[in-house]
């Protein structure tokens, strides 16, 4: 199932491609942060029902993830 991307989700595209966060791009487009977000999990959406259209998984394609290092944690006890 082929999904036709928005303007706004193919100018997102565009700046996420060359680098840019989420911010930078807000910024840059003078969006609200959470139209960016909104944008860039669409995209996300998207990737990944075309790799699963395709039979494929993102684990076989994509480099696993850097270690995350828990330095304390930010929930009041």
């Amino acid at each position: 199932m082929t999904i036709l991307l928005t303007q706004d989700e193919q100018l997102v595209l565009r700046h996420l491609i060359s680098g840019e966060s989420s911010e930078e791009i807000a910024a840059t487009l003078d969006w609200p942060l959470q139209a960016v977000r909104n944008c860039t999990q669409t995209l996300i959406t998207w990737v990944l029902d075309e790799l699963d259209a395709r039979g494929r998984t993102p684990r076989n394609y994509l480099p696993p993830p850097p270690p995350f290092e828990q330095r304390g944690s930010s929930i009041p006890s």
